[in-house]
């Protein structure tokens, strides 16, 4: 099993911490090509979610073998605004919602049928 981190990443615009192990970049093959690798900012590893397998992208990471302190973390280390979200927010549609019903042609209506119960 792979050493596991607490992270501190962006989560729907706001800070999340979680658990997370690393991957190797499949890029660079971890390798860490530099900054030339845009998919690890160089670094050589991704930083993955074990319980869900989503790929995270924390502003701090910590082992677990030490005590933290959550109030600190984000007192001394804010989270940037311009970090990649673990999931965005859902955008708003950029084309208007159409009415389907206004699509079809419209039949003369014959007289309404009033039933009894």
């Amino acid at each position: 099993m792979s050493d596991l981190f607490l992270i501190a990443h962006k989560v729907r615009s706001e800070p999340a911490f979680d658990i997370a192990s690393r991957m190797a970049c499949p890029e660079c093959i971890g390798e860490g090509c530099g900054e030339g690798c845009a998919e690890c900012d160089g670094f050589g590893y991704w930083w993955i979610i074990p319980t869900s397998g989503h790929r995270a992208y924390p502003w701090w990471h910590g082992e677990l073998t030490r005590g933290f302190s959550v109030e600190d973390i984000l007192v001394e280390l804010p989270m940037p605004l311009a970090l990649t979200d673990h999931y965005p927010p859902k955008a708003t549609p950029a084309t208007p919602r159409i009415d389907i019903l206004s699509l079809l042609p419209t039949a003369p209506k014959g007289p309404t049928i009033r039933r009894r119960l």
